[in-house]
């Protein structure tokens, strides 16, 4: 079985996305940060864009994001942010 880890996703409105993660590749300040299961604790700022997660049943979601906080510790990761829409 692939690790995974829970993300989900948090507007002002409330959360507007709960998933189990293998991946999840998030718009940093600096760049764009991988994340897998069991990553070190961390969190960074972000000014929004592109944000993507490689979902435990291997289907690809594509989100756009705008800015805000991401963080994960104990194997569950909260992005929080401004704005959210779907790609797919």
């Amino acid at each position: 079985m692939v690790p995974f880890y829970k993300i989900q996703v948090i507007t002002p409105q409330g959360a507007v996305y709960d998933g189990d993660a293998v991946h999840a590749l998030v718009p940093a300040e600096s760049g764009f940060v991988g994340v897998l299961a069991n990553h070190a604790p961390f969190v960074t700022s972000s000014a929004g864009g592109r944000f993507e997660v490689r979902e435990k049943d291997g289907r690809e979601r594509k989100f756009k994001v705008g800015m805000g906080f991401f963080e994960v510790a104990r194997n569950q990761a909260s992005f929080f942010v401004q704005s959210f829409s779907i790609e797919d």
